[in-house]
């Protein structure tokens, strides 16, 4: 088999795997966004699981995305917003085989928040 040939269906087999449900309450908080930057599909999804606040996995960034490369999103983010918009810290683990390893963590900073809020034409706090 032709594996170009089959590529499209093997790939609408999987994106519903990894597409949001539009019920979610980050639905709202996504079409916002879209509204007033210029995102993909990917980035308004990492972006509205980042906004609340609070640090987020590397791994909880892929499953959003809805890929395995969360950091290369949170760099195209970081390039539309600022680089001081979103902060990256590695924390000490150990993974499955018990090996240390440096896992990144990620959140919205402060500044970050703010263009948001000055982009969405609502006030600054």
């Amino acid at each position: 088999m032709d594996a170009k040939k089959n590529a499209p269906a093997m790939l609408k087999n999987t994106a519903s795997a990894y597409t949001s449900d539009p019920t979610t309450s980050r639905a709202p908080i996504v079409a916002e966004l879209r509204g007033c930057l210029k995102l993909t599909p990917r980035q308004a999804r990492v972006l509205a699981v980042l906004r609340p606040g609070g640090w987020v996995s590397r791994e909880q960034i892929d499953r959003e995305a809805g890929s395995s490369n969360g950091p290369d999103v949170i760099a195209r983010l970081r390039v539309k917003l600022g680089h001081d918009a979103i902060d990256c810290e590695r924390v000490r683990a150990l993974d499955r085989d018990g090996k240390p390893c440096l896992p990144g963590m990620y959140r919205m900073t402060d500044r970050g928040s703010e263009r948001l809020r000055q982009l969405e034409g609502r006030p600054v706090a």
